[in-house]
């Protein structure tokens, strides 16, 4: 058994509209002050650029490859601080454009997730492509690591964990305050039926299309749907992670011997 707590840190900040240069900059400020050990440090969906579906061009634009700046700057940091960075960005395959998950690691490996359910209310479905795989896994540092993207955590079947495959669940969000309570609302549900730990980092701020996100929505939530956030210097949200104490409590409470089994495909 992995005895070690896996040390996270989440970065609720304000994304400068469009501007790469000024958010990768505000990254490498919040790094230098997450707390000493950090592991794992999770970033807001899009946070090189914001939640750009109102223009295309615009988008496509700004939209990199895996190999690009972003990336590359992404990997230079998780090796220079000894952890593992998440987050999405605005990404660009074969003439589509996607909003892009990473996880990428020290070592330098490296794990991408294109975003399955886009948000049709805001028309995200007219501007990317609509990713064509499950939402991976990331076996980390003795835990398994499931990632989703913003909208993918109103989907509980998508969001399922089978057989205890994963212990934690990232979403990584632009989730507007008008939506708050049920943000808070869907991280404690999935935490508490899928026993495992879930960490959503969201943004603050507000957007030129004037949506509002709220200060201090980010939550880390322990597998029985208790937040155990503790906020350091703002905005960096951390908390310590026990896989032992995850394991007595599925063992204590093993609810999930109990859940219909199923194959999701897509």
């Amino acid at each position: 058994m992995f005895s070690r707590n896996l040390r996270v840190a989440l970065i609720e900040d304000n994304i400068a509209w469009g501007d790469k240069k000024a958010n990768i900059e505000q990254l490498k400020r919040n790094l230098r002050n997450v707390p000493e050990g950090t592991d794992l440090v999770v970033l807001p969906e899009m946070f090189t650029t914001g939640f750009i579906i109102d223009n295309r061009d615009t988008a496509a634009q700004l939209a990199e490859r895996n190999i690009d700046e972003t990336m590359t700057t992404i990997h230079r940091l998780a090796e220079h601080y000894n952890l593992a960075l998440c987050g999405s960005f605005l990404a660009h395959t074969a003439g589509q454009l996607f909003n892009r998950a990473f996880f990428i690691e020290a070592n330098g490996d490296e794990t991408f997730y294109d975003k399955r359910h886009l948000f049709g209310f805001a028309g995200e479905d007219k501007v990317y492509k609509q990713g064509y795989k499950l939402s991976p896994i990331v076996r980390y540092r003795g835990f398994n690591i499931k990632i989703i993207v913003c909208y993918d955590l109103r989907f509980p079947v998508f969001c399922r964990n089978v057989h205890n495959d994963y212990d934690v669940l990232l979403a990584v969000a632009n989730w507007p305050k008008a939506r708050e309570n049920a943000w808070k609302q869907l991280l404690t549900a999935r935490a508490i039926e899928n026993e495992a730990y879930v960490l959503g980092v969201n943004r603050c701020g507000e957007d030129p299309q004037g949506i509002a996100y709220s200060e201090g929505s980010s939550m880390i939530i322990d597998f029985k749907g208790k937040p155990i956030t503790e906020r350091g210097t703002s905005p960096i949200i951390a908390a310590d992670l026990s896989l032992p104490a995850l394991a007595r409590f599925r063992e204590k409470f093993p609810a999930w011997r109990d859940a219909d089994d199923f194959t999701l495909t897509v």
